[in-house]
């Protein structure tokens, strides 16, 4: 087909604006770049709903963006041309028109917007994705209104038609939505729970998933005042937010989180800092409620800094914006919008009722017409029971030898019934011998455990009467091998299977471990990304032995005292067959002498000796900090663990 010019122009920079990811910052950009060169050329090819689109796009991009005018001001002109050529689906304009209101502080218009979206959708009977991101738009304003309830109840709407899709991605949105809306219900104990399952049945890799998991676990663990865990979390948002940019949209959430957390534990100068930026960041995007909870927080740290007359501007700014966003005649005319979207909707459903009612009573006529046809029906079925009779008479016959057939079958159930019994009796007997078998076990791994505590405590027995530091340093790393065959033989005593061992638990609690054993560790800290992988103990205690080296080894050259640093442990099926466990970190590398003195380490004999003991490739790589990677093959039948086939066959 022919387009002439600029039409066809404007689908090549449509068509070239879709190759661009909408959530990388550059990306975005060139995306944004695209659909601003198409709205002219459509315009002068006087094709008004490719112009409206791509408006719509526009607009979509610029909120994205952070930049809420521009985006505005598209959307209002694609929803005046699609409303002149009399488009239909007109509940995606509406969303998007909602949710910039919302984030304007517009609440009026975007609830306005948000029902129009819902009544749209409805009336189209679309019940695609579209409406999954209608209701949590439309929860979202709720939720910055204060009104929990209604913010929950639309969240769960969403996240239902998402779970119906099978949508990952808007999953792993809208949980974490629905945990604030819990929080803010004064139920974090619930939020936790949902947030903890997230990140138990779903592989979170991006770094977005990430932050939302960590910003909600956060706030729902000060609410408990569960400060410690919180900590953790803290410390993973902090390095997040250097890896997004400035005004990335996740640093909202980021800097919410931080806040929170540094005002419940009383460090007023992080509440300043971060608090700052977040006005900087919500004044570049124009966000007015997120401006109103950061004005509170700032007013709140300059009071406890002593700060008195910053407090009282940043106080008097805070009740300005309030007043503007919550004053009472907005408050009552959103109470009279949700009162008419709530008539109208009882309206409909009634409509819906007298349908019914008609569709029952043609029902009711035909069923009249269903009692005549049986009434004829019932005399022929009076003819065919003299036939019936006839033929009774005659199976009667049968039923007697049937009988007899029965009285045999009975005979031979019943020596059915007793091999089975006497199978019975050696079945319980071979039960209770495998239960003695499982108790010998378990006594045989926690007696293993004790000797090796025995082992370890007389190594530092002996270490408090030794004065060569070779010697220490040997001991220690002797009683640090030991802890982590110890932790194995533990983690065996203590679980139902005899003979596997789960690497997740296992390799937190080995660094959990580390970080209490070595002393000055606090600016070290650890990226642990395990997958849900089970190894027999020929296996299991050798990969802790290489960790126990790779760790210890980051400990002794990569981070010099008071330096910070990551560590990453990272284990992983790379294919059906293939594990691969590798630890890294970004410290400054091995000694230059390192690969003179290699042959000579202790530490490094003994993972490549483990690694042939497990027929797998050992690589050691001194570049950008160490990293220590070995692949090999589990010795387990995979079929036998639940959900590991499912864990190797997903795609992202």
């Amino acid at each position: 087909m022919q387009y002439p010019v600029p039409e066809g122009a404007g689908d090549a920079w449509m068509e070239l604006a879709r190759a661009y990811d909408t959530y990388s910052e550059n990306e975005l950009k060139q995306k944004i770049a695209c659909y601003e060169l198409a709205v002219p050329l459509y315009k002068m090819a006087v094709n008004k709903l490719k112009q409206a689109m791509a408006l719509q796009m526009l607009g979509d991009c610029y909120n994205h963006q952070g930049v809420l005018a521009p985006a505005l001001s598209a959307l209002e002109q694609a929803l005046a041309i699609y409303k002149d050529i009399r488009y239909p689906a007109l509940q995606g304009i509406y969303d998007l028109l909602g949710n910039v209101h919302s984030q304007m502080g517009n609440y009026k218009i975007a609830l306005d917007n948000g029902f129009m979206a819902v009544k749209t959708a409805e009336a189209m009977q679309d019940t695609s994705l579209m409406l999954c991101t209608i209701y949590n738009r439309l929860g979202l304003t709720f939720y910055h209104l204060g009104d929990h309830a209604q913010a929950l109840t639309y969240f769960k709407k969403s996240l239902g038609i998402a779970e119906r899709w099978n949508d990952t991605a808007s999953i792993l949105t809208l949980i974490p939505n629905v945990a604030s809306a819990l929080q803010g219900l004064g139920r974090p104990e619930d939020a936790v729970h949902i947030l903890g399952d997230m990140e138990k049945h779903y592989h979170i890799t991006s770094d977005e998933d990430k932050a939302t998991l960590s910003a909600g676990l956060v706030n729902s663990y000060i609410s408990l005042g569960r400060f410690e865990e919180a900590h953790i979390r803290v410390k993973k948002l902090t390095c997040l937010s250097r890896a997004f940019g400035t005004f990335h949209y996740m640093q909202d959430g980021i800097y919410v989180a931080l806040i929170n957390y540094f005002l419940a534990v009383r460090d007023y100068e992080n509440v300043k800092w971060y608090g700052t930026n977040y006005e900087i960041y919500c004044k570049n995007g124009g966000y007015a409620y997120e401006l109103l909870n950061d004005y509170k927080s700032l007013f709140r740290a300059d009071s406890a800094l002593g700060n008195y007359a910053d407090a009282i501007v940043y106080y008097q700014q805070y009740k300005l914006l309030q007043d503007s966003l919550y004053g009472e005649e907005k408050t009552r005319e959103i109470a009279q919008l949700q009162m008419q979207y709530d008539m109208e909707k009882k309206d409909h459903d009634l409509l819906l009722k007298e349908q019914r009612i008609q569709l029952l009573t043609r029902r009711g006529q035909l069923q009249k017409s269903d009692l005549q046809r049986a009434r004829l029906e019932g005399n022929v079925i009076i003819g065919g029971t003299l036939m019936l009779v006839i033929l009774l008479v005659l199976g009667y016959n049968r039923y007697q030898l049937k009988q007899r057939i029965n009285r045999q079958l009975q005979l031979q159930q019943r020596e059915i019934s007793e091999q089975h019994h006497s199978l019975h009796v050696l079945l319980c007997t071979q039960r209770k011998l495998v239960a003695e078998k499982e108790w010998l076990v378990k006594e045989i791994h926690h007696r293993v455990k004790d000797n090796l505590q025995i082992i370890m405590r007389l190594l530092n027995a002996q270490a408090a009467h030794l004065d060569d530091e070779n010697a220490l340093a040997a001991i220690r790393e002797s009683r640090h091998r030991m802890q982590a065959i110890s932790l194995i033989h533990q983690k065996l005593y203590s679980s139902e299977s005899m003979a596997l061992v789960g690497m997740d638990i296992y390799i937190r609690e080995l660094v959990a471990y580390f970080e209490d054993s070595f002393a000055g560790l606090r600016q070290i800290s650890f990226d642990l990304q395990i997958a849900d992988v089970y190894l027999e103990v020929c296996q299991a205690v050798p990969i802790g032995l290489i960790l126990n080296e790779a760790i210890t080894n980051s400990f002794k050259y990569a981070f010099p005292a008071g330096e910070e640093g990551t560590i990453t442990v990272n284990l992983q099926y790379i294919s059906e067959e293939d594990i691969l466990l590798s630890v890294k970190d970004n410290g400054k590398g091995l000694p230059v002498d390192f690969e003179k003195r290699r042959h000579a380490s202790m530490g490094i004999l003994l993972m490549e000796t483990l690694s042939e003991q497990l027929e797998g490739k050992l690589s050691v790589k001194n570049k950008d900090g160490v990293s220590v990677t070995l692949i090999f093959k589990p010795q387990l039948d995979r079929e036998k663990i639940p959900g590991l086939l499912k864990l190797v066959n997903k795609t992202a």
